[in-house]
């Protein structure tokens, strides 16, 4: 396994107990969750999963999970 394929895991682990905040919430600056979190979550793993190209690409990909953690974490 490479590095994004166990963080990925780890997050998927933590989601697994999250309690989300109440939909809609802000992810970022310019996204927005409205609908089904737990899709939303199984969508941005497999892209994570199927993309096999550049690193920056990957940790891209990555961070708007990493960036629902932390919304998670801080509520």
């Amino acid at each position: 396994m490479n590095k994004f394929e166990i963080e990925l895991e780890e997050l998927l682990t933590f989601f697994d107990t999250a309690t989300f905040p109440e939909i809609p919430f802000k992810l970022n600056g310019y996204m927005t969750v409205t609908g089904d979190i737990n899709l939303f979550i199984e969508k941005q793993a497999i892209s994570i999963r199927s993309y096999k190209g550049s690193e920056v690409v990957h940790n891209s990909l990555m961070q708007h999970l990493r960036s629902l953690k932390e919304i998670v974490l801080n509520q």
